[in-house]
């Protein structure tokens, strides 16, 4: 299975295209990922009352904040999983603006690798608000998939970090919803 993993790695990261070398770096960026969200949530304002918006919006919070959590501070530490660029050689790797190809693994300490914290994050958001608005499903699924293929063409994460985070964000999104889901029917029955 590890052997496949660097397979597709390598596959991934060894795929350059000028147009993808510019763009994928801008998926990866926390700031611009949290705005995507950030105005998918507004236009659901638009769409939702206002009490209805605010406990999805309070549910999908306190989700994200738990995924991160559970992926930066109990799974990575747990598994130590190093990442490409300080585990095998011939790696294409985003730093400081710009991609490096090292012959050999750096030599550095870093966070750990497995699961991919920005796969789970953004997986956790997409479908959380998918199951509410599936008309949405396409666009979110589609941008969850491009940040966790640009962490794997910039050169930190395996492709398995990226399943392994899909696959949390994913169960944590579907408690999340039902929970809210739960919340909202007894908010509706009350007022009937």
């Amino acid at each position: 299975m590890l052997n496949l993993d660097i397979y597709l790695f390598y596959l991934i990261n060894h795929f350059r295209l000028s147009f993808l070398d510019n763009i994928l770096p801008i998926f990866s960026n926390c700031i611009f990922i949290d705005m995507f969200y950030i105005l998918v949530s507004f236009f659901l304002l638009l769409k939702n009352p206002l009490k209805k918006y605010l406990i999805i919006i309070f549910f999908m919070i306190v989700g994200f904040l738990l995924v991160d959590f559970s992926c930066a501070r109990i799974l990575k530490p747990y598994f130590k999983r190093k990442r490409p660029f300080v585990s095998i050689p011939k790696v294409y790797y985003y730093s400081n603006n710009q991609f490096k190809y090292l012959n050999t693994p750096q030599k550095k300490e870093v966070s750990f690798s497995f699961p991919s914290c920005h796969a789970s994050n953004s997986s956790f958001v997409s479908f959380f608000l998918s199951f509410f608005y599936p008309k949405l499903m396409f666009i979110l699924i589609f941008f969850f998939i491009i940040v966790g293929w640009s962490r794997i063409y910039l050169g930190v994460h395996f492709p398995l970090d990226v399943l392994g985070g899909w696959i949390l964000g994913f169960i944590l999104a579907f408690i999340f919803y039902k929970f809210c889901n739960l919340i909202l029917i007894k908010i509706n029955a009350k007022k009937t």
